[in-house]
């Protein structure tokens, strides 16, 4: 005996529920991946950051912060990565370094949604704001 053959609105009824399912699949599938990289960016920025500190420190208490460093360290950055990379946004990840000292709680508020807001010059106020780091990172940290 054959198999029997939908009706039209059967088909039309189940390939509404199949659309439906395999949709919702995809945009949860993709809300994750992005709370991923959100996440994974902002623990190697945070990382950046720390080399920055650490570096300009020197094993000192507190740092000398010279925008030479910045300026050389994002031209070379840019070379070799792209956009993203401005000293303003090196600047940006090493306040974050500065603010979320401990990684730990870093990544505990980044899961729970939690932002940190990062200081900015004077001139950053006027355009931006003080930005959360999850606007930042959405954007690339600005992509200068």
């Amino acid at each position: 005996m054959p198999p029997k053959r939908r009706s039209d609105t059967e088909m039309s009824t189940g390939y509404e529920t199949l659309l439906s399912s395999v949709s919702e699949l995809l945009r949860r599938g993709r809300q994750n991946a992005a709370k991923s990289v959100n996440a994974v960016l902002t623990t190697t920025y945070w990382l950046v950051g720390r080399r920055l500190v650490e570096f300009e420190q020197r094993g000192k208490e507190r740092a000398v912060y010279g925008s030479e460093l910045l300026k050389r360290l994002s031209g070379d950055l840019q070379s070799r990565f792209g956009r993203g990379f401005s000293e303003r946004n090196l600047e940006q990840m090493r306040q974050l370094y500065l603010q979320w000292g401990n990684p730990q709680t870093l990544s505990a508020d980044s899961a729970a949604g939690i932002s940190p807001k990062i200081s900015q010059t004077p001139s950053a106020k006027l355009s931006l704001g003080e930005a959360p780091v999850t606007i930042l990172i959405q954007h690339g940290m600005g992509h200068e």
